[in-house]
């Protein structure tokens, strides 16, 4: 006996989906304090070097690379068809400046036992806002430079206090007049607002999505507030000279997760 199909039931046989397996797409600076953003076919399985990655909902994820990270990564990714994509990143390796600055107030470099309570209090604040979650990848509206002036201080070079060896200086130093707008550097959650730390001054920590933060400091004045979502562009404030700082000027700095990147890197 011969079974004869309809003819739409036949063409849906024809062209029915065969599986494919999942894409996976890199772009940004392989770079000791660098910053990659990827993207994969949703609802895969990713890891760095051993390290599980997350990935929004859209399929963007990111990858950071420390000052003194190994010259070779290796990515892996398992699909949600069971696919896999294997990649040996060649990481760059840099030499860092020594930077020395003199002229500081002694208590700004060595602080007397109250003003250490004083910052390690600050430090768990700034701690706790680093925990808020944002899943949305907000970093997709791409970076800007928050503000335009001459480039003062640069990331990973090692700073020397009157004198005295100190942690790396992670971020960017922007001279500007007191009073220039300080713009978003990205779309993203503001997570942290502070009126005047000990070292940092008045403070803006921007949540860009997946762990990524801008942070800005030495501050003139807040305008923004802790929950507010700003647009890439807008307004967050003014360069001052606060906290510990020798002149006006804006200290920006990129971290994801707890990783220190180098903002200078990211500049659309």
């Amino acid at each position: 006996m011969t079974i004869r199909l309809p003819l739409v039931f036949a063409i849906l046989l024809l062209v029915s989906p065969i599986a494919i397996a999942g894409e996976l797409k890199l772009s940004g600076e392989f770079s000791q304090g660098g910053l990659i953003v990827g993207w994969a076919t949703p609802g895969a399985s990713i890891t760095l070097d051993g390290n599980r990655i997350s990935q929004a909902r859209s399929g963007e994820f990111l990858l950071g690379f420390a000052r003194r990270a190994d010259r070779m990564s290796q990515l892996n990714v398992i699909f949600a068809d069971g696919s896999t994509a294997q990649r040996k990143l060649t990481i760059k390796q840099r030499k860092y400046d020594i930077q020395r600055i003199d002229g500081l107030p002694k208590r700004k470099v060595t602080p007397s036992a109250e003003d250490l309570a004083r910052i390690k209090n600050e430090r768990t604040l700034i701690d706790r806002a680093r925990k808020t979650k944002v899943a949305e990848p907000l970093f997709a509206a791409g970076f800007g430079r928050p503000v335009n002036g001459r480039i003062s201080g640069v990331y990973g070079s090692q700073r020397i206090l009157n004198g005295q060896k100190r942690r790396p200086h992670y971020g960017q130093d922007i001279a500007a007049a007191q009073g220039t707008k300080i713009k978003a550097a990205s779309a993203g959650v503001v997570i942290f607002a502070h009126p005047g730390m000990f070292f940092n001054g008045k403070t803006v920590i921007i949540n860009h999505g997946l762990g990524l933060l801008s942070t800005y400091i030495h501050m003139n004045t807040v305008e923004v507030k802790v929950g507010e979502h700003v647009a890439k562009g807008q307004t967050i404030g003014e360069v001052g000279q606060t906290g510990r700082a020798t002149g006006p000027h804006l200290h920006w700095g990129l971290t994801l997760n707890k990783t220190p990147l180098d903002p200078a890197l990211i500049i659309n």
